[in-house]
């Protein structure tokens, strides 16, 4: 070996050992020297990589690492240390390709599946990553960091229940593994397993009592828990740390407002929205809160916030027309007014049609297949189009129903289209007329479940908050039992809710009508043939709202705007009564009270 060589090995050796030491600066000088002597030296190359890794100077590291690479392309460690820089340097199909020929060389590699996983997880290829986690399990089944990605993997895909799995083996093998912890509260949360969700971020947060984001999804659980209280003090300790985050104010204006804390709940909806401008929710909500109080003249300006919203972005339609909200005149010209939501929204909203007509215009109404023939006829409307319709006719503007308040200047209850401004189609009406015993029996209509076609979770589980079991009704339909005069109709659809009418003891004393009502003409038909509905909030309390026929709302504690609090009546049906639910899930005390409203119409015959 030559004196020059021999001497830059010595240096290599005290640039090692400064660098172990973490004495970097030193190290950086006699790596540099080492270098300039023997520029083509793979560990001088590789050993000075690393140290650039270890200052996270991703770039130098990168280019350090490859040179090395180049000078030695059997050694798989610099592979692996330089697919690293390129992660940090967001390079992660690089990345990838790297760890690819890492695997290609040493099958058993397990770092090198998991670091090749959370690559393809950034990438958006959850299911592959799924596969790499999967493999590491297999060479190293003890392995927590591997069944933590793996239940990462698998929370993208949705498998929720299969990522608390992994999440619970990680924790069992590594108790204060706190990331496992934390993603465990989120699957649970995300999954609606809301104790579980708790509990995970309480162990959590009893490793490190200032962990912002546990705090802050706590209080979410607390809140969706029903337990606002709790709530507020999580999010007031998660601001403690950092008030910097617009969706933990949102999160604390809603929890406020759940408290009736009007004020407050205004203050932190501004927070979130000086904090993040295009918080479009928290706007939503300011007019949610508004209509719920009822400030109609702020709430449906608000309203129309919601096209910017996550829940309501996929629902804007796109037209050439312009969009009318009252600023043009309309004399003369053809709109287009067009469904949105649910079909609730649509049978409430279809009253301002007439307003519209008025204006001088030719009124479009398109509304979803199942309402079509109902409101074929509904006043003011000169044509009326299915949704799924693929060539409409010509139109000058357009406009949401559920725009149409504050186009049409809806101010106060005043300004409110007043019910009934439906009627039932004529054969639908006189089939059921026919069908029903002709008798002077009180007809009731029953429905206890929303629809039960929702797939995205949050409204899965507001349909779970409203709905009831079919059970739950039981003290009702006895009266049926021992009364010759009252007559129980089913408006229920759904084959899980029918099923548990079909089920019950008390079925023959209901007539199950879910066979006959094929849209929503022929539930018309059916309720105005009755005399009472008695409905959780769903289309079909619209529909008999808009009918005129008495309602019973059976309605859940964390109430929908449009029936406000604390009142038993609505501006927007004047048959109607509201009959409040006190404690979530609940029903017994708002079955009571519709069995006292019951036998006092009884009474009254």
């Amino acid at each position: 070996m030559r004196p020059q060589a021999n001497a830059s090995l010595i240096l290599l050796q005290k640039a090692l050992a400064l660098h172990q030491k973490g004495q970097m600066v030193p190290a950086e000088e006699l790596y540099k020297k080492v270098l300039q002597k023997i520029p083509e030296h793979f560990e001088a190359n590789y050993l000075y990589g690393m140290l650039k890794l270890h200052q996270e100077d991703w770039s130098a590291a990168e280019t350090q690492l490859a040179r090395a690479i180049s000078l030695n392309p059997a050694h798989l460690d610099t592979y692996f240390d330089h697919a690293g820089a390129l992660v940090h340097l967001g390079r992660d199909e690089e990345a990838v390709a790297r760890y690819d020929h890492i695997i290609a060389a040493n099958p058993g590699f397990t770092d090198a599946f998991l670091q090749r996983g959370a690559a393809l997880r950034r990438l958006g290829r959850a299911r592959e990553a799924g596969a790499d986690f999967q493999r590491a399990l297999e060479l190293d089944p003890d392995n927590a960091d591997a069944w933590f990605q793996r239940g990462n993997a698998l929370h993208d895909v949705f498998a929720y229940r299969d990522a608390q799995d992994c999440y619970r083996r990680a924790i069992a093998l590594r108790p204060d593994f706190i990331e496992a912890l934390f993603n465990l509260g989120n699957t649970c949360k995300d999954s609606y397993m809301l104790p579980q969700a708790l509990e995970a971020y309480d162990r959590a947060l009893a490793l490190q009592p200032d962990f912002f984001q546990a705090l802050a999804n706590r209080g979410y659980v607390l809140f969706q828990l029903r337990r606002p209280y709790e709530a507020l003090e999580a999010y007031d300790s998660a601001l403690a740390l950092d008030d910097s985050s617009s969706d933990l104010w949102f999160n604390r204006g809603s929890t406020l407002e759940e408290l009736r804390r009007f004020d407050e709940a205004t203050e932190s909806y501004r927070r979130a929205r000086e904090l993040k401008p295009d918080a479009a929710s928290a706007e939503w909500n300011q007019a949610l809160m508004s209509l719920r109080q009822g400030d109609y003249a702020q709430g449906w300006k608000q309203y129309e916030t919601r096209w910017s919203t996550s829940q309501m972005q996929s629902q804007r339609r796109q037209f050439l027309q312009p969009l009318w909200l009252g600023e043009q005149s309309l004399q003369g010209k053809t709109i287009l007014l067009h469904a949105e939501q649910g079909f609730g929204d649509t049978l409430q909203f279809v009253r301002y049609v007439p307003l519209v007509a008025a204006m001088g215009a030719r009124v479009i109404l398109e509304v979803p297949p199942a309402l079509t023939r109902l409101l074929a006829g509904v006043p003011g409307a000169a044509e009326v189009i299915s949704s799924d319709q693929f060539i409409r006719p010509p139109f000058d503007y357009h406009c949401p129903l559920m725009s149409l308040p504050l186009a049409c200047q809806t101010r106060s209850e005043a300004d409110i289209p007043r019910a009934p401004y439906l009627l039932p189609e004529a054969s639908a009406w006189a089939a059921w007329q026919q069908r029903l015993p002709h008798n002077r029996a009180l007809r009731v209509g029953l429905v206890w479940a929303g629809s039960s076609a929702q797939t995205h979770a949050d409204a899965v589980h507001i349909d779970a908050q409203r709905s009831l079991p079919f059970a739950a009704l039981a003290p009702l339909v006895e009266l049926a039992r021992d009364r010759q005069d009252l007559e129980f109709y089913s408006l229920q659809l759904g084959e899980a809710a029918v099923a548990q009418l079909r089920a019950h003891p008390l079925a023959r004393h209901v007539r199950d009508c879910s066979p006959e009502l094929r849209d929503f003409a022929d539930t018309a038909g059916l309720v105005a043939n009755l005399d009472l509905v008695i409905s959780v909030d769903t289309s079909v309390c619209h529909l008999a709202g808009a009918l005129g026929k008495p309602v019973l709302l059976l309605n859940r504690v964390n109430t929908c705007w449009r029936w406000q609090l604390g009142r038993s009546d609505t501006p927007w049906y004047p048959g109607f009564t509201i009959l409040r639910q006190s404690v979530a899930e609940d029903w017994s005390d708002v079955i009571a009270q519709a069995r006292l409203a019951l036998q006092q119409r009884l009474a009254r015959r």
